[in-house]
């Protein structure tokens, strides 16, 4: 391997603020860039359901996740069985490949799904790695980490979406040697990964 890459994930936080995890938005890191995750709480850890990139500040990259969130633009679970690691969708979002909503229709949804859409606001974590490194190896991490949650049997690998495009590794580069490191455990990720 080419290089060796340490992605130190902090956290958690949250979008509001709670007891458990600032608010992401009130946080030092919050300027920098890098990999982020967001994450339900659970007995043992954080169980991971999203894992994104971002080459502007994390600040400005989850402001625009928390609009879309609040729109009805993203898929909308059921929060009781959310929290558990279980997926019962309310609404599909506009970004569903098998049920793609208008924009339009996501916006008439809001009064439906306010409820929910605030629990799932307070449930969230997020989690934050900042990295300064060029664009594609941020997002060839990222595609790794979520290759390997995705390949994680169980819970931890069907609470992964489907359908959201990652940039993995070409053929024509060189491996990238990933260590992973947390202050909490991260369900099912692995301490050791090749972007």
């Amino acid at each position: 391997m080419a290089d060796k890459v340490t992605v130190r994930f902090i956290g958690p936080y949250s979008w509001p603020g709670a007891p458990d995890a600032p608010s992401v938005f009130d946080v030092e890191a919050r300027r920098e860039r890098g990999i982020y995750l967001w994450t339900v709480p659970q007995r043992d850890g954080y169980l991971v359901y999203y894992v994104g990139e971002t080459g502007r500040s994390f600040q400005l990259r989850l402001l625009e996740h928390y609009k879309e969130h609040a729109a009805c633009m993203y898929h909308v679970y059921s929060p009781a069985e959310f929290a558990r690691g279980e997926k019962f969708c309310l609404w599909p979002g506009h970004y569903d490949p098998a049920d793609r909503k208008s924009a339009t229709e996501c916006i008439a949804q809001y009064s439906k799904l306010c409820a929910p859409i605030r629990e799932l606001t307070n449930l969230y974590r997020f989690f934050l790695a900042p990295l300064s490194c060029q664009e594609r190896i941020r997002r060839r991490i990222e595609a790794a980490i979520w290759g390997g949650l995705y390949a994680a049997p169980g819970i931890p690998g069907a609470f992964q979406d489907r359908g959201i495009h990652y940039y993995s590794r070409r053929e024509d580069e060189e491996p990238i040697g990933c260590v992973i490191t947390c202050p909490v455990p991260l369900i099912a990720l692995p301490e050791r990964l090749s972007a």
